[in-house]
């Protein structure tokens, strides 16, 4: 039994002598909550505000203020578009559309007229500093008459008054005359002499 005690003793022994005289620092006790998580918190599932939609002013212009000519002698049914004694406010946008022909039936639209590597004019926007020549081929349909090409647009603004200011400028200066098309002569036959008949 002096062996248990004995045992006993030196276990308690060791055990206060590793212990630190001033009773030591406790070691923290680190516990986890749902909180403490490192992941961020969900997204609420209902659908956010959305801002009010900032609607721009915008017309619809039935014929710009163009002027242009045929490009070339090679391409003479291919006419250049461009804007016109026009400068357009900052902040407007014009996007061009197909082009038109008033009266019909003289002319009509037909782009392989042009070279392919002119733009032609439908989808093209013009702005404030930019306002590029286009291209609009064009195909005779009557052996007569005069037609004319007409670009409409939608034009966008910053203000009422900036899309107000675009009315009533003067439409297209862009004329076309249908020439009579050319048939060939027809040689004259001579005449056959009359034989008297018996």
């Amino acid at each position: 039994m002096r062996a248990l005690v004995a045992t006993v003793s030196v276990t308690v022994l060791l055990l206060t002598g590793c212990s630190s005289s001033d009773g030591g620092t406790p070691t923290p006790v680190v516990t986890a909550t749902a909180d403490d998580t490192a992941e961020p918190a969900p997204e609420p599932t209902a659908a956010e505000s959305t801002q009010p939609e900032q609607k721009q002013p915008s017309i619809s212009i039935a014929s710009l203020p163009i002027g242009g000519s045929s490009v070339d002698d090679q391409h003479p049914n291919c006419y250049s578009v461009s804007l016109t004694d026009t400068s357009l406010p900052d902040g407007t946008t014009i996007e061009l559309g197909s082009a038109t022909f008033k009266p019909e039936g003289v002319f009509a639209a037909d782009q392989q007229s042009c070279p392919g590597d002119l733009p032609a004019c439908s989808g093209v926007r013009w702005t404030a500093d930019q306002h590029d020549t286009c291209y609009v081929g064009v195909r005779q349909l009557a052996g007569s008459g005069s037609t004319t090409l007409e670009v409409p647009g939608q034009a966008t603004c910053e203000s009422q008054s900036d899309c107000d200011s675009l009315l009533g400028r003067s439409g297209s200066q862009i004329v076309l005359t249908a020439l009579p098309s050319e048939t060939p002569e027809t040689p004259e036959t001579p005449e056959t002499p009359e034989t008297p008949t018996s």
